[in-house]
């Protein structure tokens, strides 16, 4: 299933740029990086409470199975052709799926495009330091036992995924406008140090 995960991105993204989108804008619906950042992180808590789902799923037929055959199986032992197939994890993949693609190219486009052109690198390298740091989160968070059922974990994640998209959608809708005050005074109209040596170069 790990083919998915990677061919799922490439394959979606056009079909967002050419489909979801215009959908999007036909219907009404915001296109901007901080709305469709804000809908990563709700596909992204749905895929965990899909993840959920299917797990609670698997524990009915273990139990099930037990209680039917007097056997005492666990999810690791239960025998193959009595588990979930494996095609019962696609919805979750394609949920993070997209909210990888809604949440990763719309911050990139939501720093680049208010960033001063010095400043773009430092954007770069501050996403990367936080993906670092929602790694050590998830490697702490995974160690400590709080439960032993998987299945209270995926809606946990869910919960914490929920509760972001929340605070993102708060705090872009206060700092959305002196930013846009800040690229009106300071960024339109600007050209990158390259764009006007080719400038130069067009009118010699």
């Amino acid at each position: 299933m790990r083919v998915f995960n990677f061919l799922l991105p490439v394959f979606l993204t056009p079909v967002f740029e050419t489909m979801v989108y215009p959908l999007m804008e036909k219907f009404g619906l915001p296109t901007t990086a901080t709305f469709r950042m804000v809908l990563g992180m709700i596909a992204a808590a749905l895929s965990f409470i899909i993840c959920g789902l299917v797990q609670l799923a698997m524990e009915e037929r273990v139990a099930s199975y037990n209680k039917k055959h007097f056997t005492s199986y666990t999810l690791d032992t239960l025998p193959q052709e009595n588990q979930l197939h494996m095609l019962a994890t696609l919805p979750q993949i394609f949920f993070i799926a997209c909210g990888d693609i809604l949440c990763r190219i719309a911050s990139y486009e939501f720093a680049y495009s208010y960033a001063p052109t010095s400043m773009k690198s430092l954007c770069q390298s501050l996403y990367y330091l936080t993906a670092v740091s929602g790694n050590i989160v998830t490697i702490i968070f995974t160690k400590i036992e709080i439960t032993n059922r998987d299945l209270y974990k995926f809606f946990m994640w869910a919960g914490i995924e929920i509760w972001a998209a929340l605070a993102m959608f708060l705090i872009t809708r206060q700092v959305i406008g002196p930013l846009e005050k800040f690229k009106l005074e300071n960024l339109v109209g600007t050209t990158r140090p390259d764009d006007a040596e080719m400038e130069k170069l067009q009118k010699t």
